[in-house]
This record gives C-alpha cells, structure tokens and sequence, in this order.
C-alpha cells in the first residue's frame, strides 16, 4: 500500500464501499475481514471508539406521488480509528438489523473488549464473538437497554428508582 493513497479510498476500492463523510457502512459480512484489514495492513492500531444507536422502525410513507418504503429497525454501530505514526483517522459505520449479530473487532484490537460491551449494554447490539459479553455499567438484573429509542424512561429499578 502506499503512503500517497488514501487509507479510506484504499478500503472503499477493495471491499466495493461508498466513501461518506460519516463513515463508510460497512456490510456485517465485511465486518471482521475491514477491520483486520484496517488493523494490519494499514496500520491503525488505536481503536479511538466504539459506540451503537438504535433506530427504531419507521412505517411507510407517501409525499405527494412519491412513496418512502418502511425500514426496519436497526442498530447502527460506529467506529473510528487512528494510525498514530501517519496521522491519520478513520471512521467506519456497521448497520444490523435487531436480531442480527455484530462481529466483534476485538481480535483485531483488545481495547474493543469494553467499549463493545458498553455498546451492548446500554444500547443492545450482541456483539458475535466478544469473549465476555455481558454488562459492564448496569447491574446483570436491569431489564433492557436504557438507550433503546423506545425504552420506557420510568422504567423502575432498585436502587435508582
């Protein structure tokens, strides 16, 4: 690889992605394979972040002539990177539907681990993979992921409410 391309148009041309300002989306299939890739080959060894959103369904809907077709619920799992030696950064975007599995980069970068596990405990996507997946801010008893869209805000709990 060269020092002159850029690390995003090297990725974008070799798993077939769409450059964007917010990060290329990358396919969960491609997952494991970009972030090896991102890790190793380019040399991105400071994985700066992970973090999930949760989006929930939205129904179909018509302006005028023009038909906007429902999309399901989903999570949307973020991440960015840096290549400290070059200067450079990198961020990348992972859609999945509510029952699908995100694979974890933790074997690319051991410092996935919480912040993975963070991710799935407050928002909800089950990272595939992750050797200790389990909640790391919330006790093993709270039912839900309190930034769920739809998680009801008065939802009771001991000792906090």
């Amino acid at each position: 690889m060269t020092d002159t391309v850029e690390p995003a148009a090297l990725l974008a041309e070799r798993f077939g992605l769409a450059e964007a300002p917010e990060g290329m989306l990358v396919p969960r299939e491609k997952l494991a394979e970009f972030a090896r890739t991102v890790r190793h080959e380019l040399g991105f060894a400071w994985l700066t972040y992970i973090t999930a959103a949760h989006h929930p369904a939205e129904p179909e809907k018509k302006k005028g002539d023009t038909v906007i077709p429902a999309v399901p619920a989903s999570y949307v799992v973020a991440y960015h990177a840096r290549n400290l030696e070059k200067n450079q950064e990198l961020t990348w975007r992972c859609r999945v539907a509510l029952d699908e599995k995100v694979p974890s980069v933790f074997p690319s970068w051991a410092g996935a681990d919480w912040q993975e596990r963070e991710a799935y405990d407050l928002v909800g996507p089950v990272f595939d993979g992750h050797p200790d997946l389990r909640r790391i801010m919330l006790p093993e008893d709270w039912e839900g992921h309190p930034l769920h869209r739809d998680y009801a805000i008065d939802t009771p709990h001991k000792p906090w409410r």
